[in-house]
Protein backbone atom coordinates (compact mmCIF):
# COMPACT_ATOMS: atom_id res chain seq x y z
CA UNK A 1 0.00 0.00 0.00
CA UNK A 2 1.17 3.69 -0.41
CA UNK A 3 0.30 6.94 1.25
CA UNK A 4 -1.50 9.34 -1.06
CA UNK A 5 -1.19 13.06 -0.82
CA UNK A 6 -3.78 15.10 -1.81
CA UNK A 7 -5.96 18.06 -0.32
CA UNK A 8 -8.77 16.48 2.12
CA UNK A 9 -11.69 17.57 4.00
CA UNK A 10 -12.30 15.70 6.78
CA UNK A 11 -15.74 15.42 8.97
CA UNK A 12 -15.79 14.06 12.63
CA UNK A 13 -19.37 14.66 12.80
CA UNK A 14 -20.25 13.48 16.80
CA UNK A 15 -23.36 14.19 18.61
CA UNK A 16 -22.62 17.90 19.94
CA UNK A 17 -19.94 18.96 17.78
CA UNK A 18 -18.66 18.76 13.92
CA UNK A 19 -14.61 18.86 13.97
CA UNK A 20 -13.32 19.45 10.35
CA UNK A 21 -9.80 19.64 9.34
CA UNK A 22 -8.60 20.25 5.64
CA UNK A 23 -5.41 19.08 4.53
CA UNK A 24 -3.44 16.78 3.71
CA UNK A 25 -1.08 14.08 5.11
CA UNK A 26 2.55 14.15 3.05
CA UNK A 27 5.57 11.74 4.12
CA UNK A 28 4.73 11.07 7.60
CA UNK A 29 3.97 14.70 8.21
CA UNK A 30 0.05 16.26 8.25
CA UNK A 31 -0.27 19.66 6.68
CA UNK A 32 -3.37 21.48 8.35
CA UNK A 33 -5.00 24.34 6.36
CA UNK A 34 -8.21 24.76 8.13
CA UNK A 35 -9.43 23.48 11.32
CA UNK A 36 -13.02 24.13 12.55
CA UNK A 37 -14.98 23.38 15.44
CA UNK A 38 -18.83 24.01 15.09
CA UNK A 39 -21.73 23.11 17.46
CA UNK A 40 -24.87 21.15 16.32
CA UNK A 41 -28.26 20.85 18.07
CA UNK A 42 -28.88 18.02 20.57
CA UNK A 43 -30.56 14.90 18.73
CA UNK A 44 -29.36 15.95 15.19
CA UNK A 45 -26.61 12.68 14.87
CA UNK A 46 -26.77 10.20 17.79
CA UNK A 47 -24.33 6.98 17.47
CA UNK A 48 -23.50 6.89 13.51
CA UNK A 49 -27.33 7.51 12.78
CA UNK A 50 -28.50 10.67 11.46
CA UNK A 51 -31.84 12.02 13.07
CA UNK A 52 -32.53 15.22 11.36
CA UNK A 53 -30.92 15.28 7.64
CA UNK A 54 -31.74 18.57 7.02
CA UNK A 55 -30.67 20.38 10.21
CA UNK A 56 -27.10 18.43 9.88
CA UNK A 57 -26.94 19.23 6.00
CA UNK A 58 -27.50 23.02 6.81
CA UNK A 59 -24.82 22.95 9.67
CA UNK A 60 -22.61 21.62 7.78
CA UNK A 61 -22.81 23.80 4.58
CA UNK A 62 -23.20 26.82 6.74
CA UNK A 63 -19.55 25.52 8.00
CA UNK A 64 -18.12 25.71 4.53
CA UNK A 65 -19.30 28.56 3.29
CA UNK A 66 -18.05 30.66 6.66
CA UNK A 67 -14.92 29.14 6.54
CA UNK A 68 -14.48 29.59 3.09
CA UNK A 69 -13.29 25.43 2.39
CA UNK A 70 -12.75 25.38 -1.49
CA UNK A 71 -11.90 21.86 -1.63
CA UNK A 72 -14.44 19.12 -2.66
CA UNK A 73 -12.59 15.54 -1.31
CA UNK A 74 -13.99 14.17 2.07
CA UNK A 75 -13.80 11.89 4.31
CA UNK A 76 -16.30 10.75 7.66
CA UNK A 77 -15.06 9.34 10.29
CA UNK A 78 -17.84 8.34 12.63
CA UNK A 79 -18.09 5.56 15.35
CA UNK A 80 -21.54 3.74 16.17
CA UNK A 81 -22.35 0.85 18.46
CA UNK A 82 -24.40 -0.84 15.13
CA UNK A 83 -20.61 -1.21 13.80
CA UNK A 84 -19.65 -5.09 14.45
CA UNK A 85 -16.04 -5.38 14.49
CA UNK A 86 -14.51 -8.91 15.24
CA UNK A 87 -11.22 -10.18 14.91
CA UNK A 88 -10.99 -13.85 12.91
CA UNK A 89 -8.41 -16.13 11.76
CA UNK A 90 -8.38 -17.29 8.34
CA UNK A 91 -6.52 -20.16 6.23
CA UNK A 92 -4.09 -17.48 3.57
CA UNK A 93 -5.45 -17.01 0.66
CA UNK A 94 -5.75 -14.44 -2.15
CA UNK A 95 -7.29 -11.53 -1.59
CA UNK A 96 -10.68 -12.54 -3.57
CA UNK A 97 -10.98 -15.63 -1.55
CA UNK A 98 -10.31 -13.75 1.45
CA UNK A 99 -13.41 -11.55 0.34
CA UNK A 100 -15.39 -14.60 0.29
CA UNK A 101 -14.41 -16.22 3.66
CA UNK A 102 -14.51 -12.81 5.64
CA UNK A 103 -18.55 -12.48 4.28
CA UNK A 104 -18.94 -16.39 4.98
CA UNK A 105 -17.40 -16.16 8.47
CA UNK A 106 -19.07 -12.96 9.96
CA UNK A 107 -22.40 -14.36 8.84
CA UNK A 108 -21.45 -17.59 10.97
CA UNK A 109 -19.85 -15.67 13.77
CA UNK A 110 -23.21 -12.99 14.04
CA UNK A 111 -26.79 -13.19 13.18
CA UNK A 112 -26.61 -10.26 10.04
CA UNK A 113 -27.35 -10.88 6.67
CA UNK A 114 -23.78 -9.79 5.11
CA UNK A 115 -25.43 -8.18 2.17
CA UNK A 116 -26.81 -5.68 4.61
CA UNK A 117 -23.67 -4.46 5.57
CA UNK A 118 -20.77 -2.80 4.06
CA UNK A 119 -17.68 -5.00 5.36
CA UNK A 120 -13.99 -4.14 5.38
CA UNK A 121 -10.83 -5.85 6.56
CA UNK A 122 -7.51 -5.74 6.91
CA UNK A 123 -4.66 -8.04 7.83
CA UNK A 124 -2.99 -8.01 10.90
CA UNK A 125 -0.37 -10.62 10.52
CA UNK A 126 0.33 -13.93 10.87
CA UNK A 127 -0.23 -16.64 13.46
CA UNK A 128 0.45 -20.26 14.12
CA UNK A 129 -2.73 -22.61 14.71
CA UNK A 130 -2.77 -26.38 15.23
CA UNK A 131 0.49 -26.16 13.24
CA UNK A 132 -0.83 -24.27 10.23
CA UNK A 133 0.07 -20.88 9.14
CA UNK A 134 -3.51 -18.10 9.18
CA UNK A 135 -3.92 -14.69 8.80
CA UNK A 136 -5.27 -12.29 11.80
CA UNK A 137 -7.86 -10.54 10.21
CA UNK A 138 -9.76 -7.49 11.93
CA UNK A 139 -13.65 -7.16 10.16
CA UNK A 140 -15.74 -4.07 10.76
CA UNK A 141 -19.21 -4.45 9.36
CA UNK A 142 -21.41 -1.03 9.15
CA UNK A 143 -24.87 -1.09 7.75
CA UNK A 144 -25.62 -0.42 4.17
CA UNK A 145 -28.15 2.37 5.08
CA UNK A 146 -26.13 4.41 7.45
CA UNK A 147 -23.06 4.10 5.27
CA UNK A 148 -25.76 5.78 2.42
CA UNK A 149 -26.60 8.50 4.48
CA UNK A 150 -23.53 10.05 5.30
CA UNK A 151 -22.50 9.15 1.68
CA UNK A 152 -25.81 11.18 0.38
CA UNK A 153 -24.74 13.84 3.40
CA UNK A 154 -21.48 14.58 1.85
CA UNK A 155 -22.71 14.62 -1.67
CA UNK A 156 -25.62 17.39 -0.86
CA UNK A 157 -23.20 19.77 1.09
CA UNK A 158 -21.32 20.23 -2.23
CA UNK A 159 -18.94 18.00 -1.64
CA UNK A 160 -17.21 14.34 -3.35
CA UNK A 161 -17.17 11.23 -0.64
CA UNK A 162 -13.70 10.14 -0.93
CA UNK A 163 -14.40 7.19 2.44
CA UNK A 164 -15.69 6.39 5.30
CA UNK A 165 -13.74 5.71 8.50
CA UNK A 166 -14.09 4.35 11.56
CA UNK A 167 -12.67 6.28 14.91
CA UNK A 168 -10.89 3.20 15.92
CA UNK A 169 -9.00 2.82 12.20
CA UNK A 170 -8.41 6.46 12.05
CA UNK A 171 -6.55 6.82 15.20
CA UNK A 172 -5.09 3.87 14.84
CA UNK A 173 -3.31 5.24 11.74
CA UNK A 174 -2.57 8.28 13.11
CA UNK A 175 -0.19 6.54 16.29
CA UNK A 176 1.26 3.57 13.47
CA UNK A 177 3.46 6.79 12.19
CA UNK A 178 6.98 7.57 14.18
CA UNK A 179 5.04 10.47 16.39
CA UNK A 180 6.38 12.24 19.26
CA UNK A 181 3.26 13.07 21.52
CA UNK A 182 3.75 15.76 23.92
CA UNK A 183 7.43 15.81 23.00
CA UNK A 184 7.91 12.51 23.47
CA UNK A 185 8.54 9.34 21.32
CA UNK A 186 5.25 7.17 21.27
CA UNK A 187 6.65 3.62 21.91
CA UNK A 188 4.77 1.38 19.52
CA UNK A 189 6.30 -1.49 21.03
CA UNK A 190 4.51 -0.85 24.56
CA UNK A 191 0.52 -0.99 24.86
CA UNK A 192 -1.45 1.89 24.91
CA UNK A 193 -5.29 3.17 25.63
CA UNK A 194 -6.27 5.95 23.66
CA UNK A 195 -9.05 7.28 25.28
CA UNK A 196 -11.50 9.53 23.62
CA UNK A 197 -13.80 10.99 25.96
CA UNK A 198 -17.10 12.60 24.06
CA UNK A 199 -20.33 14.17 24.87
CA UNK A 200 -22.11 11.16 24.75
CA UNK A 201 -19.41 7.82 24.53
CA UNK A 202 -16.26 7.27 25.50
CA UNK A 203 -14.23 5.28 23.22
CA UNK A 204 -11.32 2.72 23.98
CA UNK A 205 -8.85 1.65 21.49
CA UNK A 206 -5.71 -0.01 22.48
CA UNK A 207 -2.84 -0.44 20.71
CA UNK A 208 0.12 -2.48 20.41
CA UNK A 209 3.10 -3.02 17.72
CA UNK A 210 1.10 -0.33 15.56
CA UNK A 211 -1.85 -2.42 15.68
CA UNK A 212 -5.11 -1.39 16.69
CA UNK A 213 -5.90 -4.96 19.11
CA UNK A 214 -8.96 -3.74 20.71
CA UNK A 215 -11.86 -1.30 20.87
CA UNK A 216 -14.91 -0.76 23.08
CA UNK A 217 -17.28 2.04 23.35
CA UNK A 218 -19.15 2.94 26.76
CA UNK A 219 -22.28 4.47 26.58
CA UNK A 220 -21.37 6.96 29.16
CA UNK A 221 -19.95 10.25 28.20
CA UNK A 222 -19.53 14.60 29.29
CA UNK A 223 -23.29 15.27 29.10
CA UNK A 224 -24.19 13.29 32.42
CA UNK A 225 -22.25 15.97 34.23
CA UNK A 226 -23.53 18.95 32.53
CA UNK A 227 -26.86 17.48 33.34
CA UNK A 228 -26.02 16.79 36.68
CA UNK A 229 -24.48 20.35 37.21
CA UNK A 230 -27.38 22.01 35.97
CA UNK A 231 -29.74 20.37 38.01
CA UNK A 232 -27.70 21.19 41.58
CA UNK A 233 -27.03 24.68 40.33
CA UNK A 234 -30.08 25.24 38.23
CA UNK A 235 -28.07 26.27 35.05
CA UNK A 236 -28.87 25.72 31.59
CA UNK A 237 -27.35 22.91 29.69
CA UNK A 238 -25.28 25.51 28.20
CA UNK A 239 -24.32 27.43 31.60
CA UNK A 240 -23.59 24.02 33.17
CA UNK A 241 -21.15 22.90 30.57
CA UNK A 242 -19.13 26.27 31.08
CA UNK A 243 -19.27 26.15 34.53
CA UNK A 244 -17.33 22.72 33.95
CA UNK A 245 -15.09 23.80 31.99
CA UNK A 246 -14.00 27.06 34.04
CA UNK A 247 -14.50 25.35 37.51
CA UNK A 248 -12.67 21.85 37.38
CA UNK A 249 -10.01 21.30 39.00
CA UNK A 250 -9.64 17.06 39.41
CA UNK A 251 -6.15 17.48 40.33
CA UNK A 252 -5.35 15.15 43.18
CA UNK A 253 -2.47 17.29 44.44
CA UNK A 254 -4.71 20.32 44.99
CA UNK A 255 -7.93 18.37 46.64
CA UNK A 256 -8.41 19.48 50.23
CA UNK A 257 -10.85 17.17 51.49
CA UNK A 258 -11.80 19.56 54.53
CA UNK A 259 -13.30 22.46 51.85
CA UNK A 260 -16.50 21.31 50.41
CA UNK A 261 -16.53 21.86 46.46
CA UNK A 262 -19.90 21.03 45.02
CA UNK A 263 -18.97 21.54 41.41
CA UNK A 264 -15.87 19.61 41.70
CA UNK A 265 -17.86 17.07 44.06
CA UNK A 266 -20.12 16.38 40.85
CA UNK A 267 -17.70 16.13 38.15
CA UNK A 268 -15.53 13.75 40.22
CA UNK A 269 -18.96 11.39 41.40
CA UNK A 270 -19.17 11.07 37.49
CA UNK A 271 -15.19 10.29 36.29
CA UNK A 272 -15.48 7.85 39.07
CA UNK A 273 -18.23 5.86 37.13
CA UNK A 274 -16.08 6.12 33.80
CA UNK A 275 -13.26 4.84 35.65
CA UNK A 276 -14.90 2.33 36.89
CA UNK A 277 -16.18 1.28 33.72
CA UNK A 278 -12.58 1.41 32.26
CA UNK A 279 -11.31 -0.01 34.63
CA UNK A 280 -13.93 -3.18 33.45
CA UNK A 281 -12.76 -2.67 30.33
CA UNK A 282 -9.06 -2.99 30.68
CA UNK A 283 -9.27 -6.34 33.15
CA UNK A 284 -11.29 -7.98 30.26
CA UNK A 285 -8.73 -7.42 27.69
CA UNK A 286 -6.25 -8.15 30.13
CA UNK A 287 -7.20 -11.38 30.91
CA UNK A 288 -8.39 -12.51 27.12
CA UNK A 289 -4.38 -13.60 26.14
CA UNK A 290 -1.77 -14.08 28.67
CA UNK A 291 0.65 -11.60 28.46
CA UNK A 292 -1.88 -8.51 27.83
CA UNK A 293 -0.79 -5.55 29.48
CA UNK A 294 -1.46 -1.86 29.42
CA UNK A 295 1.75 0.67 29.78
CA UNK A 296 -0.07 3.79 29.65
CA UNK A 297 -2.81 6.00 28.54
CA UNK A 298 -3.64 8.83 26.33
CA UNK A 299 -6.85 11.12 26.55
CA UNK A 300 -8.14 12.70 24.28
CA UNK A 301 -11.48 14.24 22.97
CA UNK A 302 -13.87 17.27 24.57
CA UNK A 303 -13.57 16.03 28.16
CA UNK A 304 -10.37 15.35 28.22
CA UNK A 305 -9.18 19.35 28.68
CA UNK A 306 -10.85 18.85 32.28
CA UNK A 307 -8.04 20.70 34.54
CA UNK A 308 -6.33 17.65 36.69
CA UNK A 309 -8.36 15.50 34.39
CA UNK A 310 -5.04 12.91 33.53
CA UNK A 311 -3.35 13.22 37.21
CA UNK A 312 -6.83 12.21 38.66
CA UNK A 313 -6.77 9.15 35.80
CA UNK A 314 -3.31 7.90 36.79
CA UNK A 315 -3.77 7.98 40.55
CA UNK A 316 -6.93 5.87 39.99
CA UNK A 317 -6.01 3.19 37.62
CA UNK A 318 -2.19 3.43 38.65
CA UNK A 319 -0.78 4.27 35.06
CA UNK A 320 0.65 6.74 33.31
CA UNK A 321 -1.64 9.17 31.83
CA UNK A 322 -1.51 11.87 29.53
CA UNK A 323 -3.84 14.28 27.86
CA UNK A 324 -2.65 14.86 23.83
CA UNK A 325 -2.04 18.21 23.73
CA UNK A 326 0.87 18.17 21.03
CA UNK A 327 2.05 15.95 18.35
CA UNK A 328 5.11 16.86 16.52
CA UNK A 329 3.88 14.97 12.93
CA UNK A 330 0.69 17.88 12.77
CA UNK A 331 2.05 21.11 10.95
CA UNK A 332 -0.56 24.02 11.37
CA UNK A 333 -0.83 26.29 8.37
CA UNK A 334 -0.15 29.75 8.74
CA UNK A 335 -4.36 30.37 8.50
CA UNK A 336 -4.58 27.86 11.71
CA UNK A 337 -3.37 29.59 15.40
CA UNK A 338 -3.08 27.55 18.31
CA UNK A 339 -4.04 23.97 17.37
CA UNK A 340 -4.61 21.57 20.12
CA UNK A 341 -5.08 18.25 18.27
CA UNK A 342 -6.83 16.29 21.29
CA UNK A 343 -10.44 17.12 19.85
CA UNK A 344 -9.33 16.73 16.23
CA UNK A 345 -7.27 13.08 16.55
CA UNK A 346 -10.27 11.17 14.43
CA UNK A 347 -10.48 13.73 11.69
CA UNK A 348 -6.32 13.82 11.48
CA UNK A 349 -6.46 10.45 10.87
CA UNK A 350 -8.69 10.30 8.51
CA UNK A 351 -6.19 12.44 6.48
CA UNK A 352 -4.34 9.50 6.42
CA UNK A 353 -5.90 7.47 3.30
CA UNK A 354 -3.75 4.37 1.61
CA UNK A 355 -4.15 2.79 -2.12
Amino acid sequence: MISVSRNLICLDIGSQNIHIIQGKYNKGSIVVRDAIECPIEEGVFLDGRIEDFSSLRQSIRRILTINRIKGRNAVITTQSTSVITRDILLPIAERKQLDNMVKYEIEQYLPIVASEYVVEYSVQGETIEDGVSKYKVQVAAMPKNMVGNLANLIRECGLKPVALDLHSNAAAKLFSNSVSINGELFNTEKTHALIDLGHHSITIHILHMEKLVFSRIINLGAREIDNELALDFNLSLEQAEKKKIQEANLNPDDFDEYMSDQCNDIIRSKVDIWLSEIQKIFQYYISRTTGNRINGIYLMGGASGLKGLSRYVEQALNMKTQTINGLDIVKPGKMVSEFNPRKYINALGGLIRHE
